[in-house]
């Protein structure tokens, strides 16, 4: 009898386990492995209470991040805010107070004057008006004369003006004279001034009744006030060429009252103002700078010859009196500028601040402020205040 395991089919099954037969052998075991408990559990009570304690911490620490860059960033947009509205209102007045005295002589006759108290056209009209804290909130205002560096012509010698005179000849074909004319409207004021003089020089000030730049042709409104006719009479007539240029006179104020129903200020939004025609407050003053709760001014002024140190306090004062016009070496800006909200989680107290001779209540409002002081030389009142004699200014309000 032959040995079976020499057959055919027996020799076939003699060979190794096909993958099939391996797997169908090991599905038993597999699933009798995924059915023990141990394998089937979840999470337990306190593996969770864990996991959310730990979300917890992780998520309170970036919202105190988040808080935290909130609020630093909202202080430091407050702090670059304040921190551009004081150099903007700084450089407004730096520029004007520069420029102060340009072909005034010291003072200008004609339309417009200042007693004191009070606007009258029957006086000069100094350089440079101070009114200590004539404001509601006690701060200062200033007024600054000028003459438009830019626009500046000399008068047509050909048809020289007199006393008078109701018209001002300029020669339009000369350099660019035309454009300047036409830069020029009814109801401005220009400036002329006299060179020609030796040993002194004069300003005159007159309205602006029609302008052609293509004759080159101004008429103005005849000035017949005091101060005008007395000093033409004293030179004898207008010499027969002025240099002229339209007039700039600039009044800077605080306008932080809202009773009166003018301007764009408040106690809560305060405003620094510019007004362009000596009569302020009024509807077309204009908004410079927005949060500018405090203006102080103070005056440099020689005491004597060879006595200019701008370095001793004693020579700076809040004002300026009758003879000091000519006297003024430098001026002296103090802004304090108020952040446009408050802290909004009340932690800085914040009180207004006290500077030069203003010392408000420093009663808390949770406001951040800055103080910013510019001092200004006024290089042309110097340089004419060698040239000219003294005229008038004052200290007063502003004019109604």
């Amino acid at each position: 009898m032959s040995d079976p395991r020499l057959s055919p089919l027996a020799t076939r099954s003699l060979g190794p386990p096909t993958e099939a037969a391996q797997s169908q052998a090991r599905a038993p075991e597999t699933r009798r492995a995924l059915k023990t408990p141990r394998d089937r559990r979840a999470f337990t009570l306190v593996e969770l209470l864990i996991a959310m304690l730990i979300g917890l911490v992780v998520v309170a620490g970036l919202y105190n991040l988040f808080t935290t860059q909130t609020k630093q960033f909202l202080y430091q947009d407050l702090q670059m805010e304040m921190h551009q509205n004081g150099r903007l209102a700084a450089d407004v007045l730096g520029r004007t107070a520069r420029v102060a005295g340009f072909g005034t002589a010291g003072s200008v006759t004609g339309v417009l004057g200042w007693d004191g108290s009070a606007g009258d056209e029957e006086v000069s009209l100094p350089a440079i008006i101070s009114y200590d804290a004539s404001g509601s909130n006690g701060s200062d205002a200033i007024t600054l004369v000028s003459m438009d560096p830019g626009l500046t012509m000399a008068t047509n010698a050909a048809q020289p003006p007199v006393c008078d005179t109701s018209e001002l000849s300029f020669d339009a074909s000369f350099q660019d004279n035309a454009e300047r004319l036409a830069q020029l409207d009814v109801g401005e004021l220009i400036m002329c001034v006299d060179y020609t003089t030796v040993g002194t020089f004069n300003s005159y000030l007159w309205p602006i009744a029609a302008v052609d730049s293509s004759t080159g042709q101004v008429l103005v409104t005849p000035a017949v006030h005091d101060d005008y006719i007395n000093r033409c009479a004293q030179m004898g007539n207008l010499p027969m060429v002025l240099v002229c240029s339209r007039a700039e006179v600039a009044t800077f104020y605080i306008d932080a009252d809202d009773t009166d129903g003018i301007g764009a200020g408040s106690p809560a939004h305060p405003v620094l103002m510019m007004d362009l025609d000596f009569e302020s407050p009024d509807e077309d003053d204009i908004p410079v700078v927005d949060h500018i709760e405090d203006l102080q001014i103070e005056y440099c002024v020689s005491s004597g010859p060879g006595n200019t140190d701008c370095s001793d306090s004693a020579n700076w004062r809040n004002g300026l009196t009758v003879t000091d016009v000519n006297s003024v070496y430098m001026v002296r800006f103090t802004l304090v500028v108020r952040s446009s909200r408050q802290d909004p989680q009340r932690l800085h107290p914040g009180a207004p601040l006290s500077v030069a001779n203003n010392a408000p209540a420093a009663t808390p409002d949770n406001y951040f402020r800055q103080a910013l002081t510019t001092e200004v030389t006024v290089r042309n009142l110097r340089m004419q205040a060698l040239i000219n004699p003294t005229d008038t200014v004052a200290e007063g309000t502003i004019v109604p």
